[in-house]
This record gives C-alpha cells, sequence and structure tokens, in this order.
C-alpha cells in the first residue's frame, strides 16, 4: 500500500511541553484509529487480513504509538484480535456472529419503532423520507459508502425518535458491528429496490402512528436483509 502521511497539528508545542506532546499524540491515534475503522467497516481492509504495528506505523507515516492505540481500541470494539508474537488480524465474519447480531438488532429496533409512534415528529419523518430515498451504484466505492452511510443514519433516527438515549446507543453499536455484513451484501448483490421500498413503508406506518405495525414492519425488513446476506 502507499504510505499515507496523517495530517499533524499545525501548531507545535513548545519542547519540553508534557502537555503539549501528548495533545499531539492523541491527535495521530485518533486520525490513525478513525482511518483504520472505517476501512474495517468497508471492508477495504478484508476481514482475516493480518497486520503489524511496523507495516502501519510506515503506511501512515507515524511512530508506533499512536498505532498500537489505535489498535487497542478496535480490539476493544471487537474490530480485531490480536496473536502473541504475530501481531493482529481483522476479525473474521461468521455466519454465526451475523445471526446474534441481527436476532439482537431486530428486538433493539422492533421497540424502537414501537416507542417512536408515539413520539416522531412530522419534520423528523420527512428527513426519514429523504433518507429511504437514497441508492447506489453497484461496485461504485463512493456511492455505495453514500448509501451504508444513509441506511445508518435511516435506523438510527428512528431509534433516537424512540426518546429513549440508551435504546438509540444501542442501535448504534449494533448497526456498527453490522456494517461489514451490509457492504458486503451491497457488493454481492443489488439491494437498491428492497431497501428503498422496505424504508419506506416503514416511513408510512411510522406516520400513522401504528406501533403494531411499526414493529412488524421493522421485524420484517431486518429478516429480509439477513436473509439476503445467506443467499
Amino acid at each position: 500500500d502507499m504510505a499515507v502521511s496523517l495530517t499533524k497539528p499545525a501548531r507545535r508545542a513548545k519542547s519540553g511541553s508534557p502537555s503539549g506532546a501528548g495533545t499531539r499524540q492523541a491527535s495521530l491515534t485518533e486520525q490513525v484509529y478513525l482511518r483504520l475503522r472505517d476501512e474495517i467497516l468497508t471492508c477495504e481492509l478484508e476481514p482475516g487480513r493480518e497486520l503489524s504495528e511496523a507495516e502501519l506505523a510506515a503506511r501512515f507515516d507515524v511512530s508506533k504509538t499512536p498505532v498500537r492505540e489505535a489498535l487497542a481500541t478496535l480490539r476493544l470494539e471487537g474490530l480485531i484480535r490480536t496473536f502473541p508474537r504475530r501481531g493482529y488480524q481483522v476479525l473474521p465474519v461468521t455466519f454465526g456472529d451475523m445471526n446474534d447480531l441481527f436476532d439482537v438488532r431486530t428486538v433493539l429496533e422492533a421497540g424502537a419503532a414501537e416507542f417512536a409512534c408515539a413520539r416522531i415528529t412530522d419534520e423528523e419523518l420527512d428527513q426519514l423520507e429523504r433518507m429511504a430515498g437514497v441508492v447506489y451504484n453497484r461496485g461504485e466505492q463512493p456511492s455505495t459508502k453514500r448509501f451504508i452511510e444513509a441506511n445508518r443514519e435511516f435506523h438510527a433516527a428512528i431509534a433516537k425518535a424512540s426518546g429513549n438515549d440508551r435504546l438509540h446507543q444501542l442501535v448504534l453499536r449494533h448497526i456498527t458491528e453490522l456494517e461489514r455484513f451490509f457492504y458486503l451484501g451491497a457488493r454481492l448483490r443489488d439491494v437498491n429496490t428492497e431497501t428503498k421500498s422496505d424504508h419506506h413503508e416503514i416511513v408510512d406506518v411510522l406516520r400513522r402512528r401504528d406501533p403494531a405495525a411499526a414493529r412488524q414492519a421493522m421485524i420484517r425488513h431486518n429478516e429480509i436483509t439477513r436473509r439476503g446476506l445467506f443467499a
């Protein structure tokens, strides 16, 4: 891979300033973390790929310390795993993991859609309608990324409209964990039609303020997405 030079703060602390050095280190760690996380979630760093601190430090033109700290955070998030004396590996994708995540996601999002019926505003519904219309060109990475981001924002907005911040945060976490599967699925087949149709259906039942129908629409949507990934 070509080396990627990360942006360093324009103003440097005076020599011997520990607080300045700490700020600079934190900034580089955050940049490495965000770049690696994005590459893992979009499968640019494919599942099972082995990584090393030295390789990544050279690639990003930084020392090993911010790389090590970024990898530690990604490990806590369940995106990579470590091997003694071997380094790191992007966590492989398994059908068992996917099923577990979809089971939890269905429970969380069905409840969120049900709660949202009593609280969601017309303005929020209009915004959901716009998100539901986003499509992508299969095989085109920037287009696919916009589509996946719109999907995340759509589901997160419904969870936020539930009025329960803890539920919103849980939904966000599980959507993030599933995004690698969404990228893989969008590459394997065209999911534009089913996603657009399902999302508009969900918006329609939310507009009717029908909690039971909203719950069932969300369950159905998640099951269709799950089955499509197993196809």
